[in-house]
């Protein structure tokens, strides 16, 4: 029983301290690189990097810039193609579902839709 009780608690212990440093990395991630998440911040924020570290001149940025400019549309490109691949995927779920499931399913898309098009219409603003 005490065997029991010892494995049990260092379980907990384990968890709790993966849920409060998962958490805590969370809160530090968000407070230490909000612009990370609007993309004209974004690109300011690694043209800034890039100039730092790589010590570039004027018309390098101006090269550079451009550039870091295309991979963000292709980013942008690339997660809109992810992002219908995934409703695809969730509208095959439909088929194995009931009606009162489908409901409750297209519920929860319209939810997170909401969601992240706040989230987006917020990154614009900033």
């Amino acid at each position: 029983m005490k065997r029991l009780k010892l494995v049990t608690g260092i379980a907990l212990l384990f968890i709790l301290g993966v849920l409060v440093g998962a958490t805590g990395t969370k809160f530090y991630l968000e407070r230490q690189y909000p612009r990370l998440r609007d993309p004209k911040a974004r690109k300011a924020f690694f043209m800034e990097r890039l100039s730092k570290e790589l010590n570039l001149t004027q018309d390098q940025k101006i090269k550079i810039g451009e550039i870091v400019e295309q991979i963000e549309l292709k980013r942008r490109e690339y997660s809109l193609q992810k992002r219908a691949e995934i409703d695809r995927l969730i509208d095959g779920m439909k088929k194995d579902l009931d009606n009162d499931q489908q409901k409750k399913l297209d519920a929860m898309r319209e939810h997170y839709r909401k969601r992240r098009k706040a989230q987006e219409e917020g990154q614009s603003s900033l």
